[in-house]
């Protein structure tokens, strides 16, 4: 089991991108936006997690999605979900024929997921591969956003 991390938090890249953490504006209806993306150098394992990007204290998530080229090669294996240290797939679910084991796009945030509320500190967001895939591919993308407002205090 592999921890690894995205582009946006160093990742193995001297050349790391660096994003301020968006505020609060327009009385909380400003809709923000996380990315992280991870540059696949070997094949992914099971239970390998990466490490995408922060979710800042009182984000409320109302959709997102994950973008990533064909990284199960030798068929649709692999499973990549999206969550947080509460929950590994809070936000999104992976499996045959989306993205990860396929080259695709999945827009469909879990029920536990959607309109989730960051309550205590920032909440870091992971992809761990629940299922190994058949033959991991080396190369490739995973990348994964999602959209939030920003609850005001009250």
């Amino acid at each position: 089991m592999a921890t690894l991390y995205s582009l946006e938090l160093g990742g193995s890249n001297s050349n790391a991108r660096t994003y301020p953490k968006p505020g609060v504006g327009l009385g909380g209806r400003t809709q923000h936006a996380q990315r992280g993306t991870y540059t696949i150098t070997a094949a992914l394992a099971l239970n390998d997690t990466i490490q995408l990007f922060d979710l800042p204290i009182g984000a409320r998530v109302v959709g997102g999605f994950i973008k990533s080229d064909d990284l199960d090669t030798g068929g649709t294996g692999l499973r990549i979900d999206v969550g947080d240290a509460g929950s590994s797939v809070r936000y999104m679910t992976g499996g045959a024929g989306t993205p990860g084991p396929v080259a695709a796009v999945l827009q469909t945030i879990n029920f536990a997921g959607m309109d989730f509320v960051v309550t205590s500190g920032n909440t870091r967001v992971l992809a761990t591969v629940s299922v190994a895939p058949t033959t991991g591919a080396t190369t490739g993308t995973f990348t994964v956003v999602l959209y939030y407002f920003i609850n005001e205090p009250a």
